[in-house]
């Protein structure tokens, strides 16, 4: 095991030295048309929220407010059906609960056969009917974001959140999967790191035998709205693997471009094979590689915790 981890590292140390090369290496090869369909369809059931976290550019976002219908959401579950996708995750930017069909999109996208329904959420409205229900329809992961320290940390910066109604939600969530027999959805505990050790192990220890996973996270500076560095220039998985519809339909460039600043298509009027290697998103893709892509990708740097052997799969 730690062979393969440190042979790893060192493919990825090398790819990362040679950015400029793959780059160039990915244009000769006519790489600004994907050679794979999306991994993951990330539809946003909403982009409204019911908090406002300090680490959050909402204040950034100037795009309308709204819910995906659910005959938008069953337009998007279908094509990705037919097309063989078998990811989708229910949110974006916003608290997707706060749609209350969500649990009927994820019964819905179940029973068409997707095979992998995720989301994220702040786990603030799991309440007893909503989490059991979500559960019963087949929801197979949940990534609920807390805070390594404690009640105190977490009021300060998930403003509008209550730490120990989302800690109860998060037991409910274990206690009702015991109660129906089932492992899934997958219960993955998030924190952003806020360089305390002493309280991010106690995390750790409080929750590792409760939690599938816990996910701990550096802050991203949400495309340059944070702060304006970025001195990225690996090239970045996300217009190559995912798809990122917008609530209204749009499609945006990744789930950074927050405000909806770069779309590709439209699901109103589009399929997602007609926008996946579309003129808008070729052109994208090129310039991503000549010189670093439109604004939000170069003032981006969420790559930096991206392993670069993405790559491989444009092979």
């Amino acid at each position: 095991m730690k062979v393969k981890a440190t042979a790893r590292r060192a493919a990825e140390s090398m790819l990362r030295r040679q950015a400029k090369p793959i780059r160039r290496l990915l244009l000769a090869t006519g790489r600004d048309r994907s050679p794979v369909l999306p991994e993951i369809v990330q539809i946003e059931s909403t982009n409204i929220c019911n908090a406002k976290c300090v680490f959050c550019p909402r204040d950034e976002m100037h795009r309308a407010q709204g819910v995906m219908s659910r005959e938008l959401f069953r337009k998007v579950v279908d094509e990705c059906v037919e097309l063989g996708i078998t990811h989708v995750r229910m949110h974006n930017y916003g608290e997707a609960f706060l749609d209350r069909y969500l649990t009927e999109k994820v019964r819905y996208a179940k029973e068409k056969g997707i095979k992998e329904v995720g989301m994220i959420s702040n786990g603030s409205l799991l309440t007893e009917k909503v989490a059991r229900a979500v559960i019963e329809a087949g929801l197979d992961a949940i990534n609920i974001s807390v805070d390594a320290g404690g009640k105190e940390v977490f009021e300060q910066t998930r403003i509008g959140l209550n730490y120990d109604k989302v800690i109860a939600n998060i037991e409910r969530i274990v206690r009702i999967r015991g109660e129906l027999g089932k492992r899934r959805p997958k219960l993955i505990l998030s924190f952003v790191r806020q360089n305390n050790s002493t309280d991010e192990q106690a995390f750790i220890e409080h929750w590792r035998n409760v939690a599938d996973k816990i996910h701990i996270t550096e802050l991203h500076n949400w495309a340059g709205t944070l702060n304006h560095e970025s001195d990225v220039n690996y090239p970045c998985y996300r217009p190559w693997l995912t798809f990122t519809v917008l609530w209204d339909g749009r499609v945006s460039l990744c789930c950074a471009d927050f405000d909806g600043k770069t779309v590709l298509g439209d699901l109103n009027k589009q399929t997602i094979q007609e926008i996946w290697n579309s003129e808008p998103y070729r052109a994208v893709r090129r310039e991503h590689l000549e010189s670093g892509g439109p604004d939000v990708c170069r003032a981006c740097d969420l790559p930096r915790k991206d392993s670069p052997l993405w790559i491989t799969k444009l092979a």
